[in-house]
This record gives C-alpha cells, sequence and structure tokens, in this order.
C-alpha cells in the first residue's frame, strides 16, 4: 500500500517536473571494444570507443577553434567566391563532373572487368572509352598513379553525385563490400558516433549541465550509470567505482535537481563482498534514489546474487529500473552451455504430461540476450510461485532460509509481490508496434479498455507467452496484476507512432495511467532527436492533464521508499 500523503493541488504545492530516465556517464565509462560481435572482420579492435571519443575531443579542442582565426575566415571566404563562380557556370562545372566521374570507374574498375569480362562484346566498348579518354588527354595513364588517385580524391571530395554512383557500383562488383556496412553496423555507428557527441565530455557535471538546460526550470532527473565492465568488450579507460565516486559528488552539488539510482550487476555483487553494503549505503546515506538493472549484460534479473537485494528493495519500497528493450549494447562473450534453456519456465516435450525446460534456441549475441531482458523473467520475482520455482532451482540454504522457504505446498514467509519495479522503455517501439499489428491473436486484444488482468501466466501457456506475445502486452499485462509496476516511455519518445497508444493508456480505464512515466533516455536517445525536441513533441501531443500525469504525479509515487521522502 502507498503511504503518501495527498498533494496539495494549488500551483504553489506542485510537483516538481521529473525526467526519470536520463544518463551522464563519459566516454571513459564505455569499454573499448564494444563494437565486438557487431561489427565485421574484427573491425572492432579499429573503430573503438576510445577512438571515437578521442577524435571528438581533439575535434572540439582543435579545429572548432580555428573557424574563428584569419586563416580560416580567408579561407571561407574564398571557398565561398568560388561555389558562387561555379553556380554561375553550370554549362563548365556539369561536364567537369561528368569527365571526373567517367575517369573514376575506369581507374577502379577497368583492371577488374578486364580480368573477367574481356571476352563479352560489351567489354569492347568499355575498352574503346579507356583508350579514347587517354587519347585526347582527359584520363591519365595506368603509370601515372598520383594523378589518377587525385582525380578518385576530388570526385569523393566534391561530387556527391558520381562519388554515390562509385559506391553503388563497388558493393554491386565486389561480394565482400556487401557486409559493409550492413543495417545493424550502421546502427551502431549511427548511435556511438552521436553518443561520441557527448561521451567525449570528461566531466559528469558538465554532460548533466547540458539536460538541465533543456527541461522546465523545476525539473528533477534521475540519472541512471551503467556498469559495463563484465560485458566482455575490453576494459573502459574509467572503472564503474571511479563512475559512481563521481555520481555521488553530482548529486552531492545538485542534491535537489540529480537524483541518481545505483547500478547492480550480479558478477559485481558476487566479485566484491562490499558491494551490497555500498549499494545500501548509496541509498541511505548518500540520498541515491532507487537501484538500476540491464541484464543484457549479460545475466537474468532474478540472478541468486541478486535475490537479497531485490528482497531488501521490496521491504524498503526502493525502486528498481531495470532496461528493458532491444538494443545493441549487450553481453559480447560467448554464449554459455547453461543459457541454452530458462532456469525456471517450462514447455512440452511433445508428449501428453511430460515437461522440459524451456529451449532458448538464439545463437548470437544480439538475440541471446534479449532473453536475459524479456518481461517475462520478471514473473519469477513477482509471482510466488516462480519464486519458489527459483528457490528450487538454486537450491541454496541461505536462500531458503532468507525467503522463509519450507516446501513447494507451504507459502512463503516473505515474497518479492510489491517489489517496485520500472520497465525500461516499455518493450521497445517495436513491440508497440507488434502488439497493435497482431489481431488475430487473443491474448493481445482487449488492452485499451482491459476489464481483467490482462495475460493469463499459467506454467502450460508459459512458453507460447515467451515465444509469441509482444512484450508491450506482456507489461502491460504485469502492470495490470501487480500493483507497483510501473513503465517508463523513454528513447520510445523519439517515434512519434506512439502516441495514439500512449493516449490510450494514459486514460483512467487503462488502469495503469498512474504508473507510467515520463523518460527521455539522454543522451543515449541522441542518435534519434535531441531531448528538447521530444519534449517539444511530447508536449505538443498530449494534454496539460497526461502531461502532468507522467511527468509529476506519477513520478512523486514510483521514487518514494521507506528510507527517504519524496523531497521537493
Amino acid at each position: 500500500m502507498k503511504t503518501i500523503p495527498d498533494a496539495d493541488s494549488s500551483e504553489k504545492n506542485r510537483n516538481p517536473f521529473v525526467n526519470c530516465h536520463t544518463h551522464t556517464f563519459t566516454g571513459d565509462h564505455i569499454p573499448q571494444f564494444l563494437g565486438k560481435k557487431l561489427l565485421p572482420a574484427g573491425l572492432e579492435r579499429i573503430l573503438t570507443i576510445r577512438l571515437i571519443i578521442n577524435f571528438f575531443r581533439w575535434y572540439y579542442r582543435v579545429p572548432t577553434k580555428w573557424q574563428y582565426k584569419r586563416p580560416y575566415k580567408a579561407w571561407q571566404a574564398f571557398h565561398f567566391r568560388v561555389k558562387w563562380f561555379l553556380q554561375k557556370v553550370p554549362f563548365i562545372t556539369i561536364p567537369i563532373a561528368v569527365i571526373l566521374t567517367v575517369d573514376t570507374l575506369l581507374i577502379l574498375f577497368f583492371g577488374y572487368l578486364e580480368g573477367k569480362y574481356h571476352h563479352e562484346v560489351w567489354f569492347g566498348y568499355l575498352e574503346w572509352l579507356n583508350r579514347f579518354m587517354q587519347n585526347i588527354y582527359l584520363l591519365p595513364a595506368p603509370q601515372y598513379t598520383i594523378l589518377r588517385a587525385l582525380i578518385v580524391l576530388v570526385l569523393f571530395l566534391l561530387i556527391k553525385s558520381g562519388r554515390t554512383l562509385i559506391i553503388f557500383i563497388a558493393k554491386s562488383l565486389f561480394q565482400i563490400l556487401r557486409i559493409l556496412p550492413g543495417p545493424e553496423t550502421k546502427t551502431y555507428l549511427k548511435r556511438y558516433i552521436s553518443i561520441g557527441r557527448f561521451a567525449f565530455h570528461k566531466s559528469q557535471m558538465t554532460i548533466f549541465r547540458m539536460l538541465e538546460k533543456q527541461y522546465p526550470a523545476d525539473s528533477r532527473f534521475v540519472v541512471l550509470p551503467m556498469d559495463m565492465d563484465y560485458m566482455d568488450a575490453g576494459i573502459s579507460q574509467s572503472s564503474y567505482r571511479e563512475q559512481l565516486e563521481e555520481l555521488k559528488k553530482l548529486r552531492r552539488t545538485k542534491p535537489k535537481t540529480c537524483l541518481p539510482f545505483v547500478f547492480a550487476d550480479p558478477r559485481r555483487i558476487k566479485d566484491d563482498s562490499t558491494y551490497f553494503d555500498e549499494i545500501k549505503n548509496c541509498i541511505v546515506h548518500e540520498n541515491f534514489r532507487g537501484i538500476k538493472t540491464y541484464p543484457a549484460l549479460g545475466y537474468y534479473p532474478f540472478d541468486k546474487d541478486m535475490l537479497p537485494l531485490m528482497l531488501w528493495a521490496c521491504e524498503n519500497q526502493v525502486p528498481v529500473l531495470n532496461h528493458c528493450i532491444r538494443g545493441t549494447i549487450y553481453y559480447r562473450g560467448n554464449k554459455k552451455k547453461e543459457w541454452n534453456s530458462h532456469p525456471v519456465f517450462m514447455q512440452s516435450t511433445g508428449e501428453k504430461g511430460k515437461n522440459e525446460p524451456l529451449a532458448l534456441y538464439e545463437l548470437t549475441n544480439s538475440d541471446f540476450s534479449t532473453n536475459f531482458t524479456h518481461p517475462l523473467n520478471y514473473l519469477c520475482l513477482l509471482n510466488e510461485e516462480y519464486l519458489k520455482r527459483l528457490l528450487e532451482y538454486y537450491n541454496d540454504d541461505s536462500l531458503y532460509a532468507l525467503f522463509g522457504y519450507t516446501g513447494k505446498d507451504q507459502p512463503l514467509a516473505k515474497n518479492l509481490h510489491e517489489l517496485k519495479i520500472c520497465f525500461g522503455h516499455f518493450g521497445g517501439e517495436d513491440e508497440w508496434t507488434k502488439y497493435m499489428e497482431r489481431d488475430r491473436y487473443l491474448s493481445e486484444n482487449g488492452f485499451t479498455n482491459p476489464v481483467g488482468k490482462g495475460i493469463n501466466f499459467i506454467p502450460t501457456a508459459l512458453e507460447n507467452s515467451w515465444r509469441h506475445n509482444s512484450w508491450f502486452a506482456i507489461i502491460y499485462s504485469l502492470m495490470l496484476q501487480h500493483p507497483n509496476v510501473y513503465a517508463d516511455i523513454s528513447y520510445i519518445l523519439h517515434d512519434e507512432n506512439i502516441f495514439p497508444l500512449l493516449k490510450s493508456l494514459l486514460k483512467k480505464d487503462s488502469r495503469i495511467s498512474d504508473r507510467i512515466l515520463y523518460g527521455s533516455d539522454f543522451y543515449v536517445v541522441r542518435s534519434q532527436k535531441s531531448d528538447k525536441q521530444m519534449w517539444a513533441d511530447t508536449s505538443g501531443r498530449l494534454t496539460e492533464n497526461e502531461l502532468e500525469l507522467i511527468t509529476r504525479d506519477n513520478p512523486r509515487e514510483f521514487l518514494y521508499n521507506h528510507i527517504h521522502q519524496y523531497v521537493k
């Protein structure tokens, strides 16, 4: 039961604005080989996070300052005059562009085509063109290597249409080029080059101040650190512990506006006997507001070493915010054998009355890491029957004693039914789209005006839910069934297509409208939109009451705990 006193509705006592999902970690906190298992042909060893960060640090320290100096201004004026002249004489520039494009095509591809197609009739015409261009001195002979290289360089630098044509032909001719870059590689490059524009800053304080300026004057920000030391992507320049100490200083400097969470990774809890106490110290004495988990980094949210922490959080109503979206930050190591099946959930063997562990067939990192992120995993915490199965799986006397387990047919002395959790990103915008498109599935319908409790997560139907239900429908069902389950709409806000469904969720009859939180995922979302753009889009599409709900009223309930009252 929530014990928060009613808020005065007057403007004077209005709840502050809260962005419930932001980041301030710097490039020094990101592992070097984040492109591992994502970029092809060992490219992650070249295109490292350190390279990206150092480029931006150099760029903003050196080249950006050139624009204020006399030589650069003189160059700008000269460059403009040249472009102005060329714009006025298209009868000169167009033929030059055509000649340079033809030259580049012949320089790059003639030798390859000659070796492969010299017997073809059409190649005779190409051979004539190559000889003709050289005879009239519009194409340097092969021995003039430097001059030919300059022609290619000028085309790629100055003639966009020619450059596009060359790349298209190269991909068509050479199979190896078709893998560079693929869709996932493009996502990686776009996202992390964009991140580099913020992460190149050396101080979390600098990044936080950039965030503050994009929101209303009374704003508060939940800051979520990232512990990536265990994701098997190399080491970072600065350890997570150093990141945490800097975040403590940020909290002390900005006690009113900075509301940090502390990161929990079961591998750190296991390796460092002091870290459990450090988590509690951050919340009790450093005024951190909650706990952050990121299962995609290689663990289940119900990991054995997480259970004591989850019980402590539940008993103190400390919120736990969990990453729940497919993305490009995930475990980079090899899949372990024990990850080929689920520790708790079962599936039918195909023979009547016989079951076996739920098989997890995913092989690539981007696929099998979603098994850790899957929202159904939280049944093992929130649902007492699944929690008992989990305890039986671990078969650990200390956990039995902690939860008061005395047998599968006996209730637990302590459970996690009231655990306050938040699904970060509400499953992802792709899962919202999937839900809206799946009108032929009975379990995926009826959520916009629910009369029941959503999907029935009975053991015999769990395999179907795991493999086929949208994450949106699963999260919605968990919110209907558990009063302390929240979801934030961070990152997915960049997609304008979510707003019709979001407005439906914010109606009172959705029965979850009081547990949806505004979040932006600053600065990770910058590959899509700026925070100020997303806030402008959101405030333009939602009513004043809807905005008040997700940015002021619901965060007040979410951030309340038994250790600290919610402070304005």
